[in-house]
Formats: C-alpha cells, structure tokens, sequence
C-alpha cells in the first residue's frame, strides 16, 4: 500500500484505480486450507496473545493449535466447525501431556478465545467458509474440564472404576459450576509431572513454567 503522503500526491482518477484494484485482489484473497492454522493462530498472536503473560499466550496458542488440527481433521468441505465438538476432542487428544496447570490457565482464557473463534472463524478468506456453532457456556466448558482431567488422573493411577465413582470424581473437582483448583492440585500434585520434552526447547521451557504456577494464581 502506497504511504499517506505520496497516495495524497496522487491524481483522483489514479487512485480510483487503485481502489478499484485492491478490492478485485481482495475478493480473490484466497488461501490454501493448509494454512487456515498459522493464519487463525497469527490473527490470535495479533489481537489478543501479544497482550497476555507468555506462559499464558503460550497455552492458549497451544490449544488453540491442537484445537485447529481437530478442526481440520474433518476436512476442507466441513462447513460447520462445533466449537462443543472440537473443544472436547481436543482436550481428550491433550490429555497428560500437559500438567494440570494447563487447564486451569484455560479455563481462565476460554470465554475470550471463544469469542476470538466465533469472530475470527467464519472470516478465514478459504472457500467454503467455516460457520461456528455449538458455542459452550462456561458451566458447560467447566464440566467438560472436570471430566477430562477426572479422566487424567484415573489414566495415571490405573484404578479401577465405576461409572458411578466417575461421575463422583467429576462432581469433586466442581463447585457449583466452577473448577475447584485447590481440589485439583491437591490430587495432582503427588502424582507429579514427567517433562519430557527436548531440554533446550520452547515447549520443555514452557512446561516448566506452567509447573511453577499454584493453586493461589488460579483465585481471583
């Protein structure tokens, strides 16, 4: 795009030309569905990620990324994307790859990242367009929360148990419709998490700052 001061310069019929041009390009702004993850992830880092804590940019960037890679599993001519759907498959193929850190920061961010998606979505310039649908309320995105990370702990003790005793643990973590922390940490931090990642990476760097956080950064 032309600077302010030599675009001033130009004759009136010359910059409606010009006009005329960008918006042609525009309509035919295409892009490829292989870059529908690092355009939505960029449009994140812009609008919102640059103005949170890294470690808490670097988490939701990282769902997000997971949640994308959900998304597109289903292919190009998927129209609709359930933001219920993805979010509860995405946090599944997570699981304990992540210390329990990692949800409580998310719990903390999904209402704006949500409201991110059902703006940002439909907008990707990709043909068909996405629609967003099944949005979650937060007792509803609270309790999907509970129950993976009910899942998470079962995974890690191999205790046998009951569907009953299951539904016991979810209701455990939750009080009324918020995620108790306290209770969460409490069950979690004896188990203890395993960073195996590449030492010298973001993600081992990463993993180690989400384990320094406690139960009182969760309380506001």
């Amino acid at each position: 795009m032309s600077r302010p001061g030599k675009f001033a310069k130009s004759s009136r019929v010359k910059q409606l030309r010009q006009f005329k041009r960008r918006k042609q390009q525009q309509a035919g702004n295409v892009i490829a569905w292989d870059r529908v993850t690092d355009f939505l992830l960029g449009r994140y880092q812009l609008t919102q990620g640059r103005k949170l804590p890294a470690t808490v940019a670097a988490t939701v960037q990282r769902f997000f990324s997971e949640w994308l890679t959900t998304a597109q599993a289903a292919g190009p001519t998927q129209l609709q994307w359930s933001v219920s759907e993805l979010t509860t498959a995405t946090l599944a193929r997570i699981g304990n790859q992540v210390p329990w850190q990692f949800y409580a920061v998310l719990a903390g961010q999904f209402g704006s990242w949500q409201r991110f998606i059902r703006r940002e979505g439909p907008a990707v310039p990709i043909e068909p367009r996405r629609q967003i649908v099944a949005l979650m309320t937060p007792a509803t995105f609270n309790r999907a929360l509970a129950h993976q990370l009910a899942v998470n702990l079962l995974t890690v003790t191999a205790a046998p148990i009951t569907p009953a005793q299951e539904d016991q643990l979810v209701h455990s973590l939750l009080d009324e419709d918020q995620l108790n922390w306290a209770a969460v940490g409490a069950l979690f931090t004896p188990l203890g998490f395993q960073n195996t990642a590449e030492k010298r990476s973001d993600t081992y760097q990463w993993l180690n700052d989400l384990q320094m956080l406690t139960v009182s950064d969760f309380h506001h």
